[in-house]
């Protein structure tokens, strides 16, 4: 098994580009205001350390994933806790998506069909996809990359065409400080490459390559989150998007193109928008299942992907409301800043002295 640059780019890209764009503008307004769109942009140039930290680290250890190098440097007992750490982050993300995902969907889409039903088919889609190993998932991947993916940009540049110039100002009224508190929800969004790293390096044909494919990557994703964020500004302003579960496909049912047979860009929106969720989400199963594996030393993930689905699934159905789901994505938040921007760089600290001390004696 192994993986292209450009596949790794396609990876990193896919696995942070699904449901938090269309909440994401609502979760910097509330901080940031008119200066919600440099939080984005903040917010981005921030997570490229995460992505350094963890390449540095993994080429400490090139021939192995972080659940074997988490062992090799913390002990088995301590390692293999921060590995079930790190499994229980992954699978908090699409416990959270599927269910921000399937509120958007029946309010916009299906509004009669039960959430439970939306959430066991779009499961039972995963299940089926990623079953069968990652080779089959780089090319489903692919495909959708260059299809769906490409569409969905054009369909969000069309808001250009709706944005108004005064809900930019004033910039920077209240500083800089507003901008780097909004920076913070916006770390969710771009997550993806540092985990993706961190499991796949064994498998990178060009390793000494892997940071700049994957910092092109989120560089690409702080363009198209910035200009998703900078046209929802501009069409409903800050305060109305702060106020909004979903203010990214509200905007879009504002846009008009004039003298053309496209009458409802949102409706477009939102058809291109569930393969690029679906994709994004099967990397996140294919990611716990194949750190399960690795942590039993199972022979392949199958296993792991079968009895992680009605996991998922309960989780996404078990919380009552809103407000409960809102807080455990808060929470999502936090510990994977936690993870990116304090556990990796004091593992890099370990691996650099352990060397230091192997290269001494």
């Amino acid at each position: 098994m192994r993986i292209s640059l450009i596949q790794l780019f396609i990876i990193c890209f896919v696995t942070s580009f699904g449901v938090s764009m269309a909440s994401l503008p609502a979760a910097v307004a509330k901080s940031a205001h008119e200066d919600m769109w440099l939080s984005v942009l903040v917010g981005g140039v921030a997570f490229l350390f995460a992505v350094w930290v963890v390449t540095k680290l993994s080429s400490y250890f090139p021939q192995h994933s972080c659940i074997e190098y988490h062992r090799i440097l913390l002990g088995p007992i301590l390692g293999q806790g921060v590995n079930i750490l790190l499994v229980i982050l992954i699978l908090l993300i699409p416990i959270v998506s599927v269910r921000s995902f399937v509120v958007a969907a029946k309010t916009y889409l299906f509004d009669i069909t039960p959430p439970q039903v939306l959430s066991a088919a779009i499961l039972i889609l995963l299940w089926y996809a990623a079953q069968y190993g990652l080779q089959p998932i780089i090319r489903f991947q692919q495909l959708i990359f260059f299809s769906s993916h490409m569409v969905f940009f054009l369909i969000i540049l069309m808001g250009l065409m709706a944005i108004q110039q005064r809900h930019y100002l004033p910039f920077l009224a209240d500083g800089v400080l507003p901008v780097l508190k909004g920076a913070i929800p916006s770390w969710y969004a771009y997550t993806g490459p540092e985990i993706v790293i961190g499991m796949f390096y064994p498998f990178i044909t060009r390793q000494k390559e892997t940071f700049k494919w994957a910092a092109a990557s989120v560089a690409a994703l702080i363009v198209v989150y910035t200009v998703t964020t900078v046209i929802v500004q501009g069409i409903l302003g800050p305060e109305e998007t702060a106020h909004l579960l979903s203010p990214t496909i509200i905007a879009f049912r504002k846009v008009v193109l004039p003298d053309t047979f496209i009458e409802r860009v949102d409706g477009y929106f939102l058809i291109f928008w569930i393969p690029v969720f679906i994709v994004c989400m099967l990397n996140w199963v294919y990611l716990a299942a194949f750190g399960i594996e690795r942590i039993l030393r199972l022979e392949n993930s199958r296993p792991a992907v079968a009895l992680l689905m009605p996991l998922i699934l309960y989780f996404v159905i078990v919380p009552p409301d809103y407000q409960t789901a809102s807080a455990i994505s808060e929470w999502t938040n936090k510990l994977l800043i936690a993870w990116g921007a304090g556990i990796l760089p004091l593992l890099l600290c370990i691996a650099w002295w352990k060397e230091k001390r192997r290269g001494a004696c």
